[in-house]
C-alpha cells in the first residue's frame, strides 16, 4: 500500500510542479508553510517544524527565504517574548490565495478519474492517514 501512495504522490507532485511550482515559484514546503499559516494552524517557527516533521534550523531556513520574498514575517510573541510568531504579509496573502486556486483546479484534472464518491473516499482516507502519530519503531 505504501508504494501505492508512493506512486500517487508522484503523479501529485508532477501536478503540482507544472500547476503551481512554475507558475508561482513555490516549492511544495514553502507553499505549505505558506497554508498553514493562512488558514492559523501554526502560527510560530516551533508549530511549523513540527507540523512538518523537520528541524527547528531548516525551518528557519525556509522562513528566511520566504521573508526575503516578502511573503511573510517574523515578530515576537506578545504573550511569550522568548517565542516568534509568523504572519502572512499581504503579497505573501495573494500569493497563496492565487496558488491555491491553482492547485484545487490542478487536483480536479488529476483526480478526474474518480468518481465523485470515489474522491470524498479518498480525501476521508487521506485525512486519517494524516493524523496518525509517528511514532519510533
Amino acid at each position: 500500500m505504501g508504494y501505492q501512495i508512493t506512486r500517487a504522490n508522484l503523479v501529485a507532485l508532477e501536478f503540482f510542479a507544472r500547476d503551481v511550482e512554475k507558475e508561482f515559484d513555490l516549492r511544495p514546503v514553502e507553499y505549505t508553510i505558506l497554508q498553514l499559516v493562512r488558514e492559523g494552524l501554526c502560527t510560530t517557527p516551533s508549530q511549523l517544524a513540527k507540523e512538518l516533521a523537520i528541524t527547528p534550523p531548516s525551518m528557519s531556513v525556509w522562513l528566511d527565504k520566504l521573508s526575503a520574498r516578502k511573503l511573510l514575517s517574523r515578530s515576537k510573541s506578545v504573550s511569550d517574548g522568548r517565542a516568534s510568531q509568523v504572519q502572512l504579509t499581504a503579497s505573501g496573502t495573494r500569493l497563496i490565495t492565487q496558488a491555491h486556486e491553482a492547485l484545487l483546479k490542478s487536483e480536479q484534472r488529476m483526480l478526474s478519474v474518480l468518481s465523485a464518491g470515489e474522491r470524498v473516499m479518498l480525501h476521508e482516507i487521506l485525512q486519517k492517514l494524516s493524523k496518525i502519530e509517528h511514532s519510533p519503531a
